[in-house]
């Protein structure tokens, strides 16, 4: 039954056509994860906590190599384990905190790599959240907004480094969200996307001069929520996620976006499907890519690809996979079936060898496709993936929770 995974992962990885400048590196330590807090500091890429299996919150501290495409174990973060937390760097130093643990915090720490050392710096005024905006603009403002604790949140709010204080701006003129997209292009944030009633494709640049927002053209994909972003070379970039399906992209999307025009373009993608809260790093030009939640489990691979690579360019218009999606998910009773959004939420046609695999990746049973749904054998409750092929022999895989 292990070949079963196995096999699937590797159709997973061959699924895009178009990845060959994507090449992997040497896995981080520890546990797969998501919610990985990554950033560069002195041309070493940094992983600090994030959530492990079972939604553990982990406070582990890793460091990469690129040269040595090795990595070190360095001492536990001091603050309290987290998921769902954010970070970045300014002149030498990084910061990162929020996320929950599992109360949702509103700690802010600052990490100095010549002493190794971490000190905790003014909390934000607002309430604590996870899956917040945290963005790092070039003359040292923290801008943090948006999340979720028992409710989505629209506020903002900036931090001053230099002086270690807190003030709160007009609020996101959209609705309340978590898990959004961000980045920030020189001193300038922007941030949209996101999940709150709907999973949402809107995009707004905050204009600190006149401390308003500005709403700009909507994402031309789908919406989406819980993919890593990041800026390089004056443009701003987002790779991955789950779709408005909130369900991993069946590819691991990746655009650019340019603020002179307003406009994002496509990227090669990477390996396999869309992944659930992965990180990400940048080291002289070069994005490295780890952890998050595959449709199979959670990840410790890395990636890398080179940015500054002009044919890493792609072709948008090239055909859009379909959009699958289990109803009812989740479940109570035996039986669900599998829809097929790209064409008007029928049910989906021509795919075969169903499969119910658990979290772990293993095989749990083969399924059965009739005019009445799939039916489920009686299982432990919990977390499963449907597995399923279509005609033109891709290998697909969709969440379904289990309650009974």
């Amino acid at each position: 039954m292990r070949r079963i995974s196995v096999l699937l992962s590797l159709l997973a990885l061959t699924a895009t056509a178009v990845q060959a400048d994507w090449l992997q590196m040497a896995s981080m330590p520890g546990q797969g994860r998501h919610h990985p807090v990554t950033f560069t500091l002195d041309g070493y890429g940094y992983v600090a906590t994030g959530s492990t299996t079972g939604d553990n919150y982990s406070n582990d501290f890793f460091r990469y190599d690129p040269v040595a495409d090795s990595w070190e174990v360095l001492p536990d973060f001091p603050g309290a384990g987290r998921g769902y937390a954010y970070g970045g760097t300014y002149q030498g130093k990084a910061y990162m905190g929020f996320g929950a643990s599992p109360a949702y915090l509103n700690d802010l720490w600052e990490y100095d790599p010549d002493t190794e050392q971490w000190t905790q710096l003014a909390s934000m005024p607002g309430s604590g959240r996870a899956h917040p905006a945290f963005i790092i603009t070039d003359d040292g403002k923290i801008f943090v907004g948006l999340g979720n604790a028992a409710q989505n949140f629209r506020d903002w709010y900036e931090y001053d480094i230099a002086t270690d204080e807190w003030v709160q701006h007009p609020d996101l003129p959209g609705p309340p969200r978590h898990h959004p997209y961000y980045f920030n292009i020189g001193d300038t944030p922007y941030a949209g996307f996101g999940h709150g009633a709907a999973i949402y494709s809107d995009w707004y640049r905050w204009n600190r001069d006149t401390e308003t927002w500005t709403q700009m053209d909507y994402f031309p994909g789908e919406g989406r929520v819980a993919g890593t972003q990041f800026s390089y070379d004056g443009k701003g970039y987002i790779l991955s996620g789950e779709g408005q399906d909130h369900q991993q992209l069946d590819y691991g999307e990746f655009y650019e976006y340019d603020s002179s025009t307003d406009t994002w373009t496509e990227l090669t993608p990477h390996p396999g499907s869309g992944r659930w809260a992965p990180g990400s790093f940048l080291i002289d030009g070069t994005l490295y890519f780890l952890g998050g939640l595959s449709t199979v489990r959670l990840e410790r691979d890395m990636w890398s690809f080179p940015l500054r690579d002009p044919a890493a360019v792609v072709d948008v218009a090239r055909s859009v996979p379909r959009a699958f999606v289990v109803s009812p998910n989740p479940v109570t009773t035996g039986r669900i079936h599998l829809l097929d959004l790209s064409s008007g939420n029928g049910p989906a046609r021509d795919v075969g060898d169903l499969r119910l695999i658990d979290a772990r990746g293993r095989e749990v049973a083969e399924l059965e496709e009739s005019a009445a749904g799939i039916d489920i054998p009686r299982v432990s409750p919990g977390r499963y993936f449907l597995s399923f092929t279509t005609a033109n022999g891709r290998s697909h895989a969709r969440p379904v929770l289990i309650l009974r």
